[in-house]
């Protein structure tokens, strides 16, 4: 068992082993960070034919100077993210932020078919159980923790998807589902001083992207749109703009294009590039009324 560290800051990154969610862990990790993450990748191409496991990205963490808690949980159980929850309070009993990024990708998501075409029960899981269900269980399970000490931000990493028609009926469901989710928990948390929000990422040149990028191999329609890709760590960087800065309850309740809220906040990326926003194609995100009806 870890030792309590009242020092450091206390975050859970939930589907870390690769992508964005190794990135954003990577990003918010350092010396006085101890940073949980979870996954089901203890071994190569165990899961997913992409590279990275969590063992590799809790090695990446400690090489930059952080303390990485590597936790293998499957997020399609409930039961397994309420004992990943106590487990981090029962070590070091308060969590300060939870990035909910967890999601499985079903390997034809990108093979063009109607929805009346497209496998349901599989995608389904796929998308709304590992991933919108899998959040809002993290998030029920944190937030009375947060709520105690008054402190606390959840982030959601979701997509232009929740507006804008990407990849399939199902895919834009969840990711609209899970910044609903944001906005309405906001408003239950913000008595309590904690914020709820979600982000957009661009274009992320993730292990999936990368090859391609590498060898110039991009379909001809992501020409225009290389000045808005971004690194997998961009989303962390972000996060820990807005904690550092005592920002996220003035973000939160709101979903937010990456590009435009780090602009707004001075976030580079880690080549201090800054990326384009798409907004002007894919359109704003919506923002939601103060009305709350109880």
């Amino acid at each position: 068992m870890f030792m309590k560290d009242s020092d450091k800051r206390i975050v859970l990154i939930t589907g870390a082993s690769r992508g964005v969610g190794k990135g954003t862990a990577l990003a918010l990790s350092d010396k006085d960070t101890i940073t949980y993450i979870t996954g089901r990748s203890q071994r190569s191409h165990e899961t997913s034919p992409l590279p990275g496991t969590l063992p590799d990205t809790a090695r990446d963490i400690e090489q930059r100077g952080g303390t990485a808690r590597a936790v293998a949980c499957d997020h399609s159980d409930d039961a397994q993210i309420k004992q990943l929850i106590e487990t981090i309070i029962a070590e070091q009993g308060r969590l300060d932020i939870l990035v909910n990024n967890v999601y499985q990708v079903p390997d034809d998501l990108l093979e063009w078919k109607p929805f009346w075409e497209r496998p349901l029960d599989q995608h389904w899981h796929a998308m709304i159980d590992i991933g919108m269900r899998a959040h809002y269980v993290a998030a029920r399970y944190a937030a009375p923790h947060m709520v105690a000490r008054k402190s606390g931000m959840m982030v959601n990493i979701s997509s232009p998807a929740a507006r804008a028609y990407i990849h399939s009926v199902i895919y834009g469901l969840g990711k609209a589902a899970t910044d609903k989710m944001m906005h309405d928990m906001a408003k239950e948390l913000r008595e309590h001083n904690v914020a709820a929000l979600a982000l957009w990422p661009g274009i992320v040149k993730t292990e999936r992207l990368q090859p391609a990028l590498e060898a110039d191999a991009l379909p001809p329609d992501y020409e225009p749109l290389k000045s808005g890709m971004e690194s997998p760590e961009f989303s962390g960087r972000i996060i820990d703009a807005l904690w550092r800065q005592g920002l996220q309850m003035q973000h939160s309740g709101r979903s937010w294009w990456n590009s435009e809220l780090a602009k707004a906040l001075g976030v580079t990326d880690v080549d201090g590039h800054q990326p384009d926003s798409y907004a002007a194609f894919m359109g704003e995100p919506g923002v939601p009324p103060e009305a709350m009806i109880q």
